[in-house]
């Protein structure tokens, strides 16, 4: 690449990542933590989803914030954060609409079902108010995300708090499971595959053996060898040479 191109590449990555770190990460659904750390697997996934931004991996963000320009970004190897932020301010006046939406991990659909779902240590949920964005920001998990609908006036009821984050973002740090909607969770399970079936044991006092295939240099017997020799391919030309020699051994006697 040509070093005023390449110079112009690294300039560009480096606006959009103090963008998305110190203004407004809400706008690609991250959001930091009290410190305003951010998974660097988080961002790079979030950049994923804009068409510009897709050829961004983790190592170009990393050499972004220890050689290109460690004074605007810094990172412990995991996590980085921009060094400049806007305070980011949660509205925990705004009442939540009736139904939020959460893209969840398919195979984690029955025990959501059964126990409702929690943040992680430190972490929240994130929520969204259409369901388009609540699976887009869901296949960064899986990318076969399942739409769960949240009864979110319900959930306030029964104590749960909601905040709203850049007016995009609905968050909460649990959501009980009679306030998820979602599939039947005896229709959304993968199939299973069948099971081989096992081989009969031996019978009780008999040692098993080795199959003839596991034992190098062993072969199969074949019963008819032993029993009908005569038969067998290439002993045909051997019997009929014996033959003439005996019809030639008897006409000299004569």
């Amino acid at each position: 690449m040509p070093p005023r191109r390449q110079e112009h590449k690294e300039t560009s990555l480096l606006r959009m990542l103090t963008y998305a770190l110190g203004v407004a990460p809400h706008e690609l659904g991250l959001v930091p933590d009290t410190s305003g750390w951010v998974p660097v697997k988080e961002l790079v996934k979030a950049l994923a989803d804009e068409p510009d931004w897709r050829f961004v991996r983790e190592s170009m963000v990393l050499e972004a914030a220890t050689r290109l320009a460690p004074e605007a970004l810094e990172t412990d190897g995991k996590l980085v954060r921009a060094r400049d932020r806007r305070p980011l301010e949660r509205d925990w006046a705004t009442d939540p609409p009736g139904h939020l939406y959460y893209g969840a991990r398919r195979r984690a659909w029955p025990v959501i079902h059964e126990k409702g779902l929690a943040a992680s240590p430190g972490g929240v949920l994130v929520l969204l108010d259409t369901p388009e964005e609540a699976l887009k920001l869901g296949r960064r998990r899986d990318h076969e995300a399942l739409l769960i609908t949240v009864q979110a006036r319900k959930a306030a009821e029964r104590g749960v708090l909601f905040s709203l984050l850049g007016g995009r973002l609905w968050l909460a740090d649990r959501l009980p499971a009679d306030c998820l909607l979602g599939p039947p969770v005896q229709d959304d399970q993968p199939a299973k595959k069948p099971q081989k079936p096992k081989p009969a044991p031996p019978p009780s006092g008999m040692p098993s053996l080795p199959s003839p295939e596991a034992m190098p240099g062993s072969f199969l017997l074949n019963t008819e060898d032993t029993q009908k020799p005569y038969k067998r391919k290439g002993l045909k030309k051997d019997i009929e040479w014996k033959k003439e020699r005996r019809k030639d051994q008897r006409r000299g006697d004569k």
